[in-house]
């Protein structure tokens, strides 16, 4: 639930940039652990730019559209199926554009698989972009063709 006078299903400015900061550093830490395992990427991945960056787009925005519609949406409260849906969009993803673009789909993702060495530092930018591009155009096409979630949430807070 949203505090200090934020609308219901936002975040916070404060919680947001925590939200983000926690992310990356748990994707930095767990290319760390992982490189006590396993041994570095030998070679980054090559990507071509526009290929890589429309799939990862696109396919962040399924992601979300997903995530939205199944575990957030009031229209499916209390379902059981959204990990399953999650999770089958996350492997469709991956198994699809893995080859285009290494499927990081996850800009917390991409850091840790350029701290690992598979990612290149210098398209780190194309996978923390390519997502919020994806992220923002399902969250405003939800709220365009879900007007009646945004007034369920709103009747919710009263």
């Amino acid at each position: 639930m949203p505090q200090g006078g934020s609308s219901p299903g936002r975040f916070r400015v404060a919680d947001f940039v925590s939200y983000l900061v926690a992310q990356f550093a748990g994707g930095a830490l767990a290319a760390l652990v992982a490189l006590a395992v396993w041994p570095a990427g030998e070679k980054a991945m090559v990507i071509e730019v526009g290929p890589a960056f429309l799939v990862e787009a696109l396919f962040t925005l399924i992601l979300v559209w997903v995530v939205l519609n199944s575990a957030t949406s009031k229209d499916t409260a209390g379902n059981s199926f959204y990990g399953l849906a999650i999770g089958a969009t996350v492997f469709v993803g991956a198994a699809t554009v893995g080859s285009i673009s290494g499927g990081g789909l996850n800009p917390a993702v991409a850091l840790g698989l350029s701290v690992s060495g598979h990612f290149a530092w210098g398209s780190l930018w194309l996978y923390i972009v390519a997502p919020a591009v994806g992220a923002i155009i399902a969250a405003l096409l939800f709220r365009v063709l879900n007007a009646d979630d945004a007034r369920k949430i709103a009747a919710g807070a009263d």
